[in-house]
């Protein structure tokens, strides 16, 4: 784990639990497999709705990979909607011609 970024210390601070949910991930292909993944949900959704009744729901990735999903929709890392309002926010006002980072400094 050194070699991906990680420091020595960080890695002497994680705990017996986090090390097995990283075993788990590693051991289901999430890890290093997230681009194949990200590759695939799509398609495979598109070839479900294509086979569907017409008057059927459309299906969704979450319904056909509810396991893997758990990876990629974790509560306890999803911004809250304050933040989410505050980042599209500091994102539009960027936009502006003239814009400068520096009159949104409080000191």
């Amino acid at each position: 784990m050194v070699f991906n970024g990680h420091t020595q210390e960080y890695i002497d601070s994680i705990d017996e639990e986090l090390f097995a949910e990283i075993q788990v991930m590693y051991a289901d292909g999430m890890l290093g497999n997230k681009g194949i993944f990200d590759a695939l949900v799509p398609v495979t959704t598109a070839v479900f709705n294509y086979m569907r009744p017409q008057n059927a729901a459309a299906y969704r990735s979450d319904q056909i990979f509810p396991c893997i999903n758990e990876y990629a929709n974790n509560p306890d890392y999803e911004p809250t909607p304050s933040e989410i309002a505050s980042s599209n926010l500091m994102a539009y006002v960027t936009q502006a011609p003239g814009f400068k980072v520096g009159r949104f400094n409080h000191g």
